[in-house]
């Protein structure tokens, strides 16, 4: 099924209906990747009213290497709003326009690496006073399901309707007073129904932009049933379009994150060719999703982020982040086991 095959409305912009399934969450994403300043990261708020329960991550990788997160977990602020904690995604104009606000303290780490043990991490962490405030402007339409046609969900287990964009941003991060300016591309993403992070083995999403504007968007996912979706799209000149992967490999550090990723792309314009080199000095970031399977055994999730250099096989330059989803075994990812199939 093409990303593109689905009329995503104006009203998919806003909060959804939940059926009746505890597991049920609406989440909202954004990415920021900021060639002038250096500055990559994002934001997400997550609610599940069936369990009167939500959440709101921030990541910031800064220029000098500093790492600054928090995951907050909260009610959501009202039964309609995108915001959770000091968190706010507000919708300026459905699928153009949208502005972005968190105020409040992050958790800053030299080797997010820590993170492995995030109650020890967070408690032993130094925190910096983080203000952001972004607008948000489409570059291009927006792309994925509505949640209307079951045949058209992506993985099952991870929502129901899923749709994203690619993003131009612009304002600034202030962190401990000290401004940073934010002027660059994105991707952002839109999803709600049942969420369970141990229900594909794996998956690999690509967010790049380019130095002339350009973006791209790459995902790879691997089903429990042993069959597996791939994903992909590109963006110019405010025009987004579908493209093919058909190939993707991953160099794995010798404790499991994603070091370089190399993507085979066929887009209208011919193959292209987008490797993710995780930015110098290296700073990996474990987030971690536990849960007990029907016979009580123990699924251990996680997910993988860092900052990313970026280049294709045509002469582009970017940044970019690699969002690398694995099951646990023996607490390596499934993907380092060969089992998955990557190359």
């Amino acid at each position: 099924m093409s990303m593109f095959a689905e009329t995503i409305a104006p009203e998919h912009e806003y909060r959804h209906a939940p059926d009746g399934d505890p597991s049920y969450n609406e989440s909202t994403y954004y990415n920021f990747l900021c060639p002038e300043s250096g500055v990559v990261g994002w934001v997400r708020v997550a609610m599940q009213p069936n369990r009167s329960a939500g959440q709101a991550g921030v990541l910031i990788f800064l220029p000098d290497g500093e790492t600054l997160f928090t995951y907050d977990r909260t009610p959501p602020a009202s039964p309609d709003a995108l915001a959770v904690g000091g968190l706010a995604f507000d919708i300026v104009e459905p699928h153009r326009r949208q502005r972005l606000r968190y105020d409040g303290p992050l958790a800053s780490f030299a080797d997010p690496r820590v993170l492995g043990e995030p109650g020890r991490a967070f408690r032993e962490a130094p925190r910096r006073d983080v203000r952001l405030r972004l607008s948000v402007t489409g570059h291009g339409d927006s792309f994925g399901a509505n949640g209307g046609d079951p045949a058209n969900i992506l993985e099952e287990t991870l929502a129901l309707g899923h749709y994203e964009q690619f993003i131009h941003l612009e304002g600034d991060i202030e962190v401990d007073g000290r401004p940073l300016r934010v002027r660059g591309g994105g991707l952002r993403d839109h999803s709600w129904g049942p969420r369970d992070w141990a229900g594909p083995l794996a998956y690999r999403w690509i967010i790049a932009s380019f130095d002339d504007g350009s973006a791209m968007m790459t995902l790879d996912v691997f089903r429990r049933d042993g069959t597996r979706t791939r994903r992909a799209a590109v963006a110019a000149d405010g025009v987004t379009s579908p493209a093919e992967l058909t190939d993707l490999t991953v160099e794995w550090t010798a404790d499991g994150f994603c070091r370089r990723a190399v993507c085979a792309v066929e887009t209208a314009g011919g193959p292209v060719t987008l490797t993710a080199t995780a930015r110098q000095p290296e700073r990996f970031v474990p987030l971690r999703h536990r849960r007990d399977a029907e016979d009580g055994t123990e699924l251990v999730t996680r997910i993988g982020y860092a900052a990313y250099e970026m280049t294709t096989s045509d002469g582009r330059r970017g940044l970019g982040v690699v969002e690398v989803l694995d099951q646990l075994v023996d607490g390596l990812p499934v993907g380092m086991t060969g089992t998955l199939a990557e190359a």
